[in-house]
């Protein structure tokens, strides 16, 4: 099966896993990246925003003879969403859930929507409209917050603000922000598999022990029963709101109070790599799918901690 993966940037380890199941064509906006030297075969394409963005992928799908594609990057989702019969006309699926889960993931306010109107725990959170508005008619705000972009990605500017000097100075710094209550407690990642009618393949919680610009460098599988259980009820919930399928990332803040939904995201995540080493060989998997084989759902995983190094590719 010929699957073509975007954004491919460092994901090298999510490639060679996938490379075992897949051929594997890479494409990036740069061809300064390393994963190229772990595909199959590697493009350049224009960036996401450029009107021959398209036009490219379907020349290279059709080079290729690709069957699938996978999107990483979610600035990506919605101009692959809003061309999907295209590709579809050539023979090509893309695993991607549909337009209105990737307007409740991609958004933030909207995720907090979804959080508030399915009774899903989250953090309170404010529009920067709603903020100010405390602040002008001198409302009380509990303090620290967390203040990030609407359509941010990783930890691009994420910060903590503990008081009102900080605030006001953040509102003006994040472009389009939504202000959180700020949460503490121990925080997971979420790797879930659907199949193509929304059936959970896979659903496995790891605890985020430490994190390095936004993405894991150690985590450990955690077979928590509660989080579980929390997880499948979301989907289920989120299943109303539209089409779900392939590889989700939700993120939760455990405490004594209980847990807290921040995120969810409709791409694989980066430290997934730790889920494919408990067991999860979603290569095999997605090509099951497209099979059209049923697959039982996947209940007996490792529990691993992953510790992650630098690695580097060198190039003449």
């Amino acid at each position: 099966m010929n699957v073509l993966i975007t954004a491919i940037g460092k994901r090298v380890q999510l490639l060679n896993y996938l490379r075992r199941s897949l051929n594997i064509v890479g494409i990036d906006c740069s061809s300064l990246n390393a994963a190229k030297n772990f595909v199959d075969k590697f493009y350049e394409v224009p960036n996401c925003t450029d009107e021959s963005y398209i036009r490219e992928i379907i020349k290279i799908c059709k080079i290729e003879n690709v069957d699938l594609i996978i999107p990483l990057y979610e600035k990506e989702f919605e101009v692959l969403e809003n061309n999907r019969e295209k590709f579809k006309s050539i023979g090509v699926e893309i695993l991607l859930s549909s337009k209105e889960i990737i307007e409740i993931c991609n958004d933030k306010i909207s995720t907090h929507k979804f959080f508030k109107e399915n009774n899903i725990i989250s953090p309170t959170s404010y529009s920067k409209k709603q903020i100010q508005s405390r602040i002008d008619n001198n409302q009380d705000i509990d303090y620290p917050l967390m203040i990030k972009p609407i359509n941010g990605m990783g930890s691009i500017d994420v910060f903590k603000v503990n008081n009102s000097y900080e605030l006001k100075f953040f509102l003006n710094y994040v472009k389009n922000p939504i202000i959180q209550s700020f949460i503490e407690g121990t925080e997971y990642t979420i790797d879930v598999l659907l199949d193509l009618d929304a059936n959970i393949i896979s659903l496995v919680p790891r605890v985020r022990i430490e994190v390095r610009s936004g993405e894991v460098s150690k985590s450990r599988v955690e077979k928590n029963i509660k989080i579980i259980k929390k997880t499948e009820e979301l989907i289920y919930k989120l299943k109303k709101y539209g089409d779900i399928k392939g590889p989700l990332t939700i993120q939760c803040i455990v405490n004594d109070s209980g847990i807290y939904f921040i995120e969810i995201n409709c791409r694989f995540g980066g430290g997934v790599p730790l889920s494919f080493e408990s067991g999860i060989d979603y290569g095999n998997y997605i090509k099951k799918m497209y099979d059209g084989e049923s697959i039982e759902r996947i209940y007996n995983f490792k529990e691993l901690t992953m510790i992650r190094y630098d690695f580097a590719v060198y190039e003449e």
